[in-house]
């Protein structure tokens, strides 16, 4: 089985402190995919995963956990699939449990079972949901296309420390054979 993967890069920039009203903001933004595609054939047409879209957070406060839905047109993940016609996939994501920061911070990073979507129409409105922890499949469309889009959740701690933090998101997509 071949595979074709792509990667997506998060990252957060310093926000700073609000020391006057007792808030200390760290911001989250997602930076420009880096992709990294490798082709996978079917009868010849190459495999392509393309990222389009990173997470983006915005700015969070330590302590409130921010959720950002796959479904959301603006800080949703969302990548890109061409390949043949009709090929059944397989989707799997290599998905980091935390960020790393300033100093040897960290901050942690949930995906859920609703977290993932697949839509052949390649519509962020036309989405079936999946778990993006586990392994999925999805068909490209008549025109050997299609989408998928992620959400997650950041959890930063009440202490935590501003500042830039990343992390790496690989999906990797295979050809089934079916």
């Amino acid at each position: 089985m071949q595979a074709a993967r792509a990667k997506a890069r998060v990252a957060c920039a310093p926000f700073g402190s609000m020391q006057n009203q007792g808030i200390l903001t760290a911001g989250v933004l997602a930076a420009a995919l880096m992709v990294s595609p490798l082709s996978a054939y079917a009868q010849g047409r190459p495999l392509r995963v393309t990222g389009t879209r990173g997470i983006s957070f915005g700015s969070v406060i330590p302590g409130l956990p921010l959720h950002v839905l796959k479904s959301d047109p603006a800080r949703g993940g969302a990548f890109e699939l061409r390949g043949e016609k009709f090929s059944v996939l397989q989707l799997v994501f290599a998905l980091p449990a935390t960020m790393a920061g300033p100093a040897g911070a960290t901050m942690p990073l949930t995906f859920d079972a609703a977290d993932g979507g697949f839509s052949a129409e390649a519509s962020i409105t036309a989405q079936a949901t999946f778990d993006p922890r586990a392994p999925a499949f999805g068909q490209l469309s008549k025109i050997g296309q299609a989408s998928v889009f992620l959400g997650g959740t950041v959890r930063p701690a009440s202490t935590q420390r501003a500042g830039a933090y990343s992390a790496i998101i690989t999906l990797t997509v295979s050809y089934t054979g079916t």
